[in-house]
């Protein structure tokens, strides 16, 4: 009675290890996938700053060029604007042109 009833234990316990192998194998081998997955995702991350600092460069950059841009219109509307000859010429230039279309044209 004893054999046979530790013949009946003997095969559920290998049973047991096998599902129990089998699950460690699953465990082990879905850590295994979510570390590439996260090696992936770090080095995504990785480049993705890369990226934003690169953006923020750029952003400067762009930033004191329009700053610079800005500067040389303002300087050069000043110039512009107190430039009493150029202003009398093309006031000149306009009467002129008038008076050449009153008396000839119409």
């Amino acid at each position: 009675m004893e054999v046979s009833m530790l013949q009946q234990v003997v095969p559920r316990q290998e049973n047991y290890s096998q599902g129990r192998a089998l699950a460690l194998h699953n465990v082990e081998s879905t850590i295994s996938e979510l570390s590439g997955i996260f090696t992936h995702l770090s080095s995504m991350v990785a480049q993705q700053g890369e990226i934003a600092i690169r953006i923020d460069d750029n952003m400067e950059e762009s930033l004191v060029n329009v700053e610079g841009a800005r500067s040389a219109l303002l300087r050069h509307l000043n110039q512009i604007s107190s430039n009493r000859w150029l202003m009398v010429k093309i006031f000149a230039i306009l009467i002129l042109f008038l008076m050449i279309f009153i008396f000839f044209i119409a």
